[in-house]
Order: structure tokens, then C-alpha cells, then sequence
């Protein structure tokens, strides 16, 4: 059955985060239901916030979201990247 994920925010970080850096809580954090195709980074999605994490070094100014299965996967308009350092 087909799930349907909406992403409001997209953060990239250095390191695998223990919590969501826009909520602060871990319960709602799903790895790797998303790629992201041009860093190939983990990902990380927080159902709670609907923000998405992206494990890279690099510095995206655009992505290329995919879904793992065959999930739709929908951005919120506006939607925000940003960089989180810890």
C-alpha cells in the first residue's frame, strides 16, 4: 500500500542525528524511506514536522527526492533548506 509523504523542510547535516534538529524528538523518525539523488546521502524523515534530513557535506541548494517503494512522496510550497551544524 502506497504512503504518502509530505515534506515541508529540508535540513543537511554532518552526522546521523539522534533527534529531529526542527522538533527535537525522536519518535517520529523514519530512516531511509526517502533518497535524495544527488548527495546519496541518509536520510531522515520526521513524520512530526514533515522535515526531511539529509546526511551529506555537501551545501544543496536544489534536490532530487525519490521514494524507496512506491510511495508518493509531496513537497509543501514554499519549502526551506538549510544546514544544521552540531
Amino acid at each position: 500500500m502506497a504512503r504518502t509523504f509530505y515534506v515541508k523542510e529540508i535540513i543537511t547535516i554532518l552526522s546521523d542525528p539522534r533527534l529531529c534538529p526542527t522538533c527535537n524528538k525522536s519518535d517520529k523518525l523514519e530512516e531511509n524511506v526517502i533518497a535524495e539523488n544527488i548527495s546519496y546521502g541518509k536520510t531522515f524523515l520526521c513524520t512530526r514536522c514533515e522535515a526531511l534530513t539529509v546526511v551529506t557535506n555537501l551545501n544543496l541548494k536544489r534536490v532530487d527526492l525519490a521514494s524507496r517503494h512506491d510511495d508518493i512522496l509531496l513537497l509543501k510550497e514554499p519549502h526551506l533548506i538549510r544546514k544544521v551544524a552540531y
